[in-house]
Formats: structure tokens, C-alpha cells, sequence
């Protein structure tokens, strides 16, 4: 045994012990400690490089988008603005055309009309320059002189131009004044226009005279544009020549004959330039036009702040011509500028290669370090997953285990909660305008002023998009959770500074819904506070509802009314009654219109108020109109099969116009009848049109390609008719039943129903008078030379049997109608 131990005794020694390492070992295990922090700094240091190059590039680049988006909606806005003021100038030469013996006075009072319906669109100033044969020259020049708009006009007394040998002459007939037209302006203007080597008041185009600047744009029929600084003011005249309606204007020499004389509009360059920046101050912008055989012109510039430029845009637009836009400026830092970030990247990246290497040499010391690292990375991630990574507030997750263990406190501690919903009003135009990055920034802000509105021990929360729940228990409700809501409504309709994302501050509102008491479950408590909150967004948003239950009645009634509407559509409980439209000067039948009614099971006949926007809301709008389409084309090709040649309109909805299913349905429903194109007329409403005008156009241009026409409903009621009526290519416009019922009780409707119906033969569009319930109005219109109309003093809607039966009528017009 001894024996034995004595030989295991060296085995033992050599498991159980380690000899120290060498020097030798140690200094070179140093060694490959030193390579390895060298390689890490060497790469670390070049990767840093090679990320900030990276970065500045991307901010460049970023940078310049975002310059040419500005510029990009610089042009859209001066595109717009332009089309503003060119339609506000042919809108004076149709009158004059309308008109062509116009006198100032007779001026004045379209002018009022006119801009009583253009508003701010209008121009700032009009002027009419009229040919007068030499035979004729002294008696105009003495009725003129005679009328006291135009003497208010030119301030006094005009010199007379003596006849000098030449057949025409060209002199001002009236006009409008205001800060843009003076009389030193009006004195300047009271020459010959035709003078060949005068230049009227010093107006030269290049060297041009004025005559021969009028010359061409009589010669072209194109419109002219020059800028002039008079009285101050910096102004953008545009001219354009009007010729006698009916006369043809093919060739040079036709347009010289039928002249009647000139319209110049005149508009502050200033403010269109300002207008068309909106307010943005990193950005320059300069605008040329080319005229008509006489080259570029240069109209005017501003200098919106934009320093030295950075970037250049130019786009050329097409509005009644040729107009050159050049943008110039820089885009406007949110932030660091790009060299300064891509310091920062390399100064971040170079710091973190020295940390990582300096973490290499401690490695060994570090283990617990790293551990209490790997605990605060997964304290984040808990904290990420349960909280929302744009706010920062809890997420939806968490709002509901928070909801769960109020009303837990609540039953065991009978204490008062609530949960009140939080909407922003509107959130969706806020992103479709300025952009997702604004929309971020605005939730931001809306997170942080709903943390400094609630208690430390109470829930501010974003369940996803624009919805908040903010969490309430105990004292905070003493007061009731009516207060609360007030609270936050005042604090969210404060002016928001968003600067940095859209350039300018913003102003939104925000709709409450309010669950007060225990529920069952969190998932009800946030569902009575949803219903509220649709509640507070349909009585006009801005404000909030406490939820009733009677609420969730609502809410299950206007399901089952979908539900209802959609079997409706299946089992054919919906269908058409045809109201005739007459010839107004003949009181004929010329056509019907087809309007839905829905047979309701224990609702009766329901009109289509009572369920159209309920089918606009859910989707159903555009089955319903796909089948009313079918069913009028249908109804139409077997009327005109029995030889009742008669026209059918049918109504579509804004949500139809909106996609491009439209122009298919329309195709299907002509082809599956086979009715005629031409007797199929779409009428849509004006306020419908002008939701995407652009959009809209490009539907009703394709429209028109089938064949079929398009009419204006409800015309007049509308903001912007004159302006964008060029833009859209109808056939007819419905005038608003309001104007006719008006006829009696004001002038005024009168007044308006004769520009409407004039305007409508100056662009060639039929007018229907729509809502015609007395002789009087019928009187009236027929005096105005109205083309067409309907209403109950002719008939009401009709089934089909009743119109077979009204057409068979020995007499079909107004006088045979009860």
C-alpha cells in the first residue's frame, strides 16, 4: 500500500496543478491581444469612413428629392394660379362675344356677376379694347365718352382721336379699377391700339409697339402675356383677342375679320408668386411665357429667402400657351447638414471601433459587465414589445392587460373608471397632404401632450394609426369623465409646431369617445368607448360622447340595414322610377331620369336619401350604381325599340367617380342593351367633380370616348364652376333647384339664372332647369331661353307603365300636365 501511494503520488501532482505560464507565453499571448485591437481599429476605422461617404451621399440625395418635390408643387400651384387668371380672361372675352355692342356699364354689371361666382379666384383687374370702323369712330367715341362707368373709369374727360386715314381703329371701352388699375394707368390706355408706330403710354415688347403686339395675338387667336410696372406695382397683363360668335376662325385672315376687339386682365405678379410658394422661403422661383410669334417674354421672379442655390428645376407649363418655370433654392434642414452628419457617422464610428477594442482588452474582467448588459438589451426588448416604437406610449398590448387590472382594482375597491377613445379629426388628409413623415411627427406630439394631460397613475396608450385610449380610475374622476375629456380636447386643438416637416404650424382637432363604469371584459369597455367616439365623429367631430346604450342599438341598426340593403340588391327589392325631362320652348318630353327607390319590407318605399350614403359608407355604392346603370340602358333600348326615341340620365355617385370600374360599367351596361351612346347622359354633381378635378377629368374625357354625354348636376352651388367648367367636357349643366324656387322671392336668382344660361350658349352647353314647380318659373325660363327642364309642374317620378301611359297622351307639354 505505501508502496502504491508513493507512485500515485506524482500522477496526483500533475492533475491537480498548472505551472504559471512563461514570460515567453504571456508576452505573446500580449501580442495577439495588440494585432487583434490594431485590426479592430484599422477596420473599425475604415468601415467608418466608408459609412459617413455613404451617408452624405444619402442625405444629398435625399436633399435633392426633396427639393424637386417643393419645386414640383411650386409649378402645380402656379399652374393652378394661372389657369385661375387665363379662365378669368376668357371668361370676360365670352361675354364680350355674348355681347359684342357691350358698353362700360353693361360691363360693370357682368363683371359683378362674374366675380360674384370667381370670389378670390377673380383677377385683380379687366379692361376691353373694342375695333371701331373709321365711319363709325366719332359716335362711338361720344356714347362712350357719354357713359358714366367709363368716364369713373378714366377719372374725366377723354381726348378724342381724330380719324388719320386708316379703316379701323382700336380704343378702350371699359373696364374695372382697383389697386392694380389707377387712373395714371386708364390715361395710358386711352390711345390708339392700332396706331401703328405708337406705343400706347410707353408698352413695347422687346422693342415691339403696341399694335403690332395686338396684331399677333389677333393673327394666332393664342393669348398674350407681359408684365408692367405701373403706380409701384409689378402686374401680369394678359390679352387676349374675342371675335364674333358663329363666325368661322380658321385662317389669319378670318380671325383679322371677325375681331370685335381685345380683353386684358391684369394681375399682381407679387402675389401670384407668393401664392404659388406658400409660404415657403427656401425656394426661388422666376416665370417666362412665349408669346405668340414674338418669342419669350420675361414675366417676373421672387426670391422666397433661397440664398445661394443648391438646386435647379424648370418645367415648362401648358395653360392657354407656353409658360417656362425655373425653381432654384436649396431644401430646408431639419437638422445637421449633411457634412456635418457624415462627421458625425465617422467621429460615432471610430469612437465605437476604440470601444470595442478597449471591450477586447477587458474581455476577461468583463463577464459580469456583459451580463448586466444582456439584461439591460433584454429589459429593452421587453420594454419594445410591449410599448409603441413611434410614441413611445404602451401599445395596444399593453392597454389591455392595464384596462384589465383597473377593472379588477375596481370591483374589489369600488372605484369609478373610465376609458375614454382618442381620434384625430382628419388625421388621413394630414398624411394624403403633407406626407407619412408629417403624419410620424404630428402622433409624436400628440403622445407627449396626452402624457402631460394624464396622471402618474393613469394610461395614456396608442392603439395603432390616430387612435389613443387614455385610462382613468379613483380621483381623477371626482370631477367626472366629461372633464377629463374637455381637458384633452383643449389640449390637443392647440396650434402643433411642425416646422421641421411641413414649414409651418398646424392645426387639427381631435373627437372623444367616453365608457364610464365596470364592464365585463377590457375588450368591452374599449368597444362602448369605440361606439361613443363614431358617435362624437358623426354629430361633427371636435368634441366628445359619453356612451349610452342606446348607442349600441344604432350601431346594430345601421348593420342591419346594410345587411338589409345588400340582400336588397340580390332579391331586386330596389327599382327605378323615370321622371320626364321637357323641352322648355315646345314643352315636349325629350328624355327621363332614372331614380332609385328601395321597396323595404316593413320600412315601406324608401327614398334614396334615406340609404344612398349608407351605401357610399359601406361599398355597396357601386353594385347599386352598376345595376341602375343596366337597368336604365336596359329600360331606354326598349323604349327606343317601341319608337320612343327618348334620352336617359342616371345619376353617379362621387365613389363611383372615383375609380376608374366606372368607364367598364358604363361600356357594359351600353353593350349588354345595345342602346345608342348618345342617348345615355351621366349627371354628376359639381361638388363631385371637384374632389380630383384632374383625376376626374381623365374620367370623363374616357367617358366621353364611349359616346356618351355628361351634364352638371346641381351646377351653381359649387365654388369654383367658372374656373374649372373648361376643364371638364360636358354637354349640359343642371341648374340647382334653389336659384329656381328663388325666382319669385329675389332678383337676384333672376339674375344669376340669365348669366348661367348665357354663359351656357357662349361655351356651347345646354342648360335644364331642374325643380320647376310653377308657371312663373316656367315663364321665366322660357324668357331666358332656358333649353330644358323638369319638376312637378310637368310630373313627378313615374313607373314604367305610368310613362308608357304619359307618352301615349295625345298632349305631352306643360299645359297637359296636372
Amino acid at each position: 500500500m505505501p508502496e502504491e501511494a508513493a507512485e500515485a503520488a506524482p500522477g496526483e501532482a500533475d492533475a491537480t496543478s498548472s505551472a504559471p505560464p512563461t514570460p515567453t507565453e504571456t508576452a505573446a499571448r500580449g501580442r495577439r491581444w495588440v494585432l487583434a485591437v490594431v485590426a479592430i481599429i484599422v477596420i473599425g476605422v475604415a468601415a467608418s469612413l466608408t459609412a459617413s461617404l455613404f451617408w452624405r451621399s444619402s442625405v444629398h440625395a435625399r436633399d435633392r428629392q426633396t427639393f424637386e418635390t417643393s419645386a414640383a408643387n411650386v409649378s402645380g400651384k402656379l399652374d393652378t394660379l394661372l389657369r385661375r387668371d387665363t379662365d378669368f380672361v376668357k371668361s370676360v372675352r365670352a361675354v364680350l362675344s355674348v355681347e359684342p355692342n357691350l358698353t362700360a356699364s353693361g360691363l360693370d354689371r357682368w363683371l359683378s356677376l362674374l366675380e360674384d361666382r370667381q370670389g378670390e379666384a377673380a383677377g385683380f383687374g379687366a379692361l376691353i379694347v373694342k375695333s371701331v370702323p373709321a365711319a363709325q369712330l366719332a359716335n362711338f367715341q361720344a356714347r362712350r365718352d357719354a357713359d358714366p362707368a367709363f368716364r369713373a373709369l378714366v377719372g374725366g374727360a377723354v381726348e378724342s382721336i381724330a380719324p388719320s386715314g386708316r379703316a379701323d381703329y382700336c380704343l378702350l371701352t371699359g373696364g374695372t379699377a382697383n389697386l392694380l388699375y389707377t387712373p395714371e394707368i386708364a390715361r395710358l390706355l386711352e390711345g390708339d391700339w392700332c396706331d401703328p408706330v405708337s406705343l400706347i403710354g410707353g408698352f413695347a415688347h422687346n422693342g415691339t409697339t403696341r399694335a403690332k403686339f395686338t396684331q399677333a395675338i389677333t393673327d394666332s387667336g393664342e393669348i398674350g402675356v407681359y408684365s408692367i410696372t405701373l403706380a409701384s406695382v409689378h402686374s401680369l397683363v394678359v390679352e387676349v383677342a374675342a371675335y364674333r360668335q358663329g363666325t368661322p376662325l380658321a385662317s389669319v385672315a378670318q380671325r383679322r375679320a371677325a375681331v370685335l376687339g381685345w380683353v386684358l386682365g391684369s394681375f399682381d405678379v407679387s402675389s401670384l408668386m407668393r401664392s404659388a410658394l406658400g409660404g415657403t422661403h427656401h425656394l426661388a422661383v422666376t416665370l417666362y411665357h412665349a408669346n405668340p410669334g414674338l418669342g419669350l417674354e420675361f414675366i417676373g421672379s421672387t426670391n422666397g429667402g433661397a440664398g445661394t442655390p443648391a438646386f435647379t428645376h424648370e418645367e415648362t407649363l401648358h395653360v392657354d400657351g407656353t409658360w417656362i418655370v425655373k425653381v432654384a433654392g436649396t431644401t430646408v434642414l431639419s437638422g445637421p447638414s449633411a457634412d456635418v452628419q457624415a462627421l458625425v457617422v465617422l467621429v460615432a464610428g471610430i469612437f465605437a471601433s476604440l470601444l470595442l477594442a478597449a471591450l477586447v482588452l477587458v474581455l476577461a474582467r468583463s463577464r459580469e459587465r456583459a451580463m448586466g448588459m444582456v439584461r439591460e438589451k433584454t429589459g429593452q426588448l421587453r420594454h419594445q414589445a410591449m410599448h409603441d416604437a413611434l410614441t413611445g406610449l404602451p401599445n395596444r398590448i399593453l392597454a389591455l392587460d392595464r384596462v384589465e387590472q383597473m377593472l379588477a382594482r375596481a370591483r374589489r375597491q369600488q372605484l369609478p373608471v373610465a376609458a375614454l377613445y382618442v381620434d384625430i379629426d382628419g388625421f388621413k388628409s394630414v398624411n394624403d397632404t403633407f406626407g407619412h413623415a408629417a403624419g410620424d411627427e404630428l402622433l409624436r406630439i400628440v403622445g407627449r401632450r396626452l402624457e402631460s394631460v394624464v396622471r402618474g397613475g393613469d394610461t395614456a396608450a396608442r392603439l395603432g394609426g390616430d387612435e389613443f385610449v387614455v385610462l382613468v380610475e379613483g380621483s381623477t374622476l371626482d370631477a367626472g369623465a366629461e372633464i377629463v375629456a374637455e381637458r384633452l380636447l383643449e389640449v390637443l386643438r392647440q396650434p402643433y409646431d411642425m416646422n421641421g416637416e411641413i414649414g409651418r404650424e398646424l392645426s387639427v382637432t381631435a373627437s372623444v369617445g367616453i365608457a364610464f363604469g365596470l364592464r365585463a371584459s377590457a375588450d368591452e369597455l374599449l368597444r362602448d368607448a369605440d361606439i361613443a367616439l363614431y358617435e362624437a365623429k358623426a354629430a361633427g367631430r371636435n368634441r366628445y360622447m359619453l356612451f349610452q346604450s342606446e348607442m349600441q342599438t344604432a350601431v346594430q341598426d345601421r348593420l342591419t340595414v346594410q345587411m338589409e340593403l345588400s340582400e336588397a340588391l340580390q332579391t331586386r327589392a330596389l327599382f327605378l322610377l323615370y321622371q320626364p325631362t321637357f323641352d322648355l320652348q315646345s314643352e315636349t318630353v325629350i328624355g327621363v331620369e332614372a331614380l332609385i327607390r328601395w321597396r323595404h319590407p316593413t320600412r315601406g318605399v324608401l327614398a334614396p336619401a334615406q340609404f344612398i350614403p349608407l351605401a357610399e359608407m359601406s361599398g355597396l355604392i357601386a353594385p347599386i350604381g352598376r345595376w341602375v346603370l343596366q337597368e336604365a340602358c336596359r329600360q331606354a333600348a326598349t323604349w327606343h325599340a317601341q319608337g320612343e326615341t327618348l334620352g336617359m340620365s342616371v345619376n353617379v355617385s362621387a365613389r363611383q367617380l372615383e375609380s376608374d370600374e366606372l368607364i367598364d360599367d358604363v361600356r357594359a351596361a351600353l353593350t349588354d342593351s345595345g342602346l345608342t351612346p348618345a342617348a345615355l347622359t351621366l349627371e354628376i354633381t359639381e361638388s363631385a367633380l371637384m374632389r380630383d378635378p384632374e383625376g376626374t377629368a381623365a374620367r370623363l374625357r374616357l367617358l366621353k370616348e364611349l359616346g356618351v354625354r355628361i351634364a352638371i348636376d346641381d351646377f351653381g352651388t359649387g365654388y369654383s364652376s367658372l374656373a374649372y367648367l373648361s376643364q371638364f367636357p360636358a354637354d349640359a349643366v343642371k341648374i340647382d333647384r334653389s336659384f329656381i324656387g328663388g325666382i319669385a322671392a329675389s332678383k337676384r336668382s333672376t339674375a344669376l339664372i340669365h348669366t348661367l344660361v348665357q354663359l351656357g350658349k357662349a361655351l356651347e352647353i345646354e342648360t335644364l332647369a331642374e325643380g320647376i314647380e310653377d308657371q312663373l318659373q316656367l315663364d321665366t325660363l322660357q324668357r331666358e331661353r332656358c333649353d330644358h327642364g323638369q319638376g312637378f309642374l310637368f310630373s313627378r317620378p313615374l313607373d314604367v307603365g305610368a310613362v308608357e301611359a304619359f307618352l301615349k297622351r295625345p298632349q305631352r307639354s306643360a299645359s297637359g300636365v296636372t
